[in-house]
């Protein structure tokens, strides 16, 4: 009775043992960087065609151009097999065309967006945008970063970004769910603005047929021009290569048409860069210093932490107006004691990351300037591992061969020009941007 009575308390701990260690197992996440703008897109797709119950994308940017027509072509296959369909767009910057959005909601799938322009409302509809850039599969993976959907995030153009994303499989894409489906709720969403029938004036529904009609075509076409591409891409063997780790934390802004920078990707991106001890490692394409990132950056470098950033030269820019406030900046930044770099390319620089003392690693749509910190949502993945903080090291490292250092004179090392490789138009318009659009455009850069 004795040895009954001790098996049973054995077998009892066992599977108690075995309890914890599948649910350990079960909110790890698995992590791998997006370097190769190739991968990060042949990637997209093949989670969008394995998708079973749920897509929820939401982008900064979806133009109208080659990359964004065969998604949405996947999109609408997924959404006739009966998958639900969600598109979150900035309401600025939503260039899917009305006919072509129209066509795929009579598909079935659901598109919204963030923050509509209200003349009642003039400033909050002009200032404040969704920058969140997010695709989601079933609750179980996502990829979020810089990237948006557009034909230069994807080396499909002429001039392309130099961009970062990560893939994360897991918990982390729940909570990334939770947080979408919370969003696709609030007031300042309206829904897409659809091309309606004239029914009862002949000779203008004949043209609304004709037009819908055309965006069947353009769909069609775009799904017909991807099926007879060739992809040479693995998803099995790239996510073999992932990471796996305790967990990722998803960084998200408050649901709101306003952002509170005291709380969400700004509070927990400064309170992380506060507490660094050793290094801090930056890649930011926009960096505008606030008032409150120098003081943090200005405690750090008294506290001996060394701090290395890398973003745009005038000549790889693709914004005048954040190029002029930081050209501005620039020798004060320099003097300040940051190791500062920019980015020499015919491509712009548009990756979004941080590695921490080596330990944290942060990939996401945060931008140094004032924008991200007080008026943008963003989102952020924040992933506590070595080998993670090792590996986007590396990566951030690698783009340093596409950049030069600048002195303490802010002046490029190396070069007889302080803005080697641009054109006098360039340094005329962007010198003008800095006399007279920069002072008063302070915080909306």
């Amino acid at each position: 009775m004795i040895e009954i009575t001790n098996f049973k308390k054995h077998l009892l701990l066992l599977s108690l043992l075995l309890s914890l260690f599948v649910s350990s197992f079960a909110y790890a996440d698995s992590v791998r960087i997006l370097d190769n703008a190739r991968d990060a897109l042949s990637l997209r797709y093949e989670l969008i065609k394995k998708a079973k119950s749920q897509i929820l994308i939401s982008y900064f940017i979806f133009a109208e151009d080659e990359t964004s027509m065969e998604i949405l072509a996947l999109l609408r296959e997924k959404s006739r097999e009966g998958v639900d369909v969600k598109i979150i767009v900035d309401a600025l910057f939503n260039s899917i065309p009305r006919y072509v959005g129209t066509h795929l909601t009579q598909s079935g799938i659901q598109i919204k967006n963030f923050n509509k322009f209200n003349i009642f409302r003039f400033g909050r509809s002009i200032k404040n945008r969704m920058h969140d850039k997010m695709l989601v599969v079933d609750g179980e993976e996502i990829i979020l970063g810089g990237r948006n959907i557009e034909d230069t995030y994807y080396d499909r153009a002429d001039k392309n970004y130099t961009d970062r994303d990560v893939y994360v499989a897991g918990n982390t894409a729940k909570m990334a769910s939770e947080y979408y489906l919370e969003l696709w709720q609030a007031k300042h969403l309206t829904n897409f603005k659809l091309a309606k029938p004239k029914i009862k004036r002949a000779k203008k529904h004949a043209k609304y047929l004709k037009q819908l009609e055309e965006a069947v075509e353009i769909i069609d076409n775009a799904q017909s021009k991807y099926l007879n591409k060739k992809m040479i891409f693995s998803f099995a063997h790239w996510t073999s290569k992932a990471i796996e780790v305790d967990s990722v934390e998803l960084a998200h802004d408050e649901i709101s048409s306003v952002k509170n920078s005291k709380v969400g990707t700004t509070q927990k991106l400064y309170e992380l860069l506060k507490n660094a001890k050793h290094t801090v490692i930056i890649d930011s394409p926009y960096l505008i210093m606030t008032r409150k990132l120098k003081n943090i950056f200005k405690k750090l470098i008294s506290e001996n932490v060394k701090i290395r950033i890398l973003t745009n030269s005038l000549k790889s820019t693709d914004g005048l107006f954040p190029a002029a406030g930081y050209l501005n900046q620039r020798r004060k930044i320099a003097k300040m004691g940051i190791e500062l770099y920019e980015y020499n390319s015919k491509d712009s620089f548009h990756s979004k990351s941080f590695v921490i003392d080596n330990e944290v690693a942060i990939i996401g749509s945060f931008n140094l300037d004032p924008r991200s910190q007080n008026l943008n949502t963003e989102t952020l993945a924040i992933i506590r591992d070595e080998r993670v903080a090792k590996r986007l090291t590396e990566s951030m490292d690698a783009t340093l061969d596409s950049a030069y250092l600048i002195d303490k004179r802010g002046r490029p090392v190396g070069f007889s020009k302080r803005l080697p490789g641009v054109n006098l138009r360039k340094k005329i318009i962007t010198r003008l941007y800095q006399i007279f659009i920069t002072p008063w455009a302070r915080g909306l850069l």
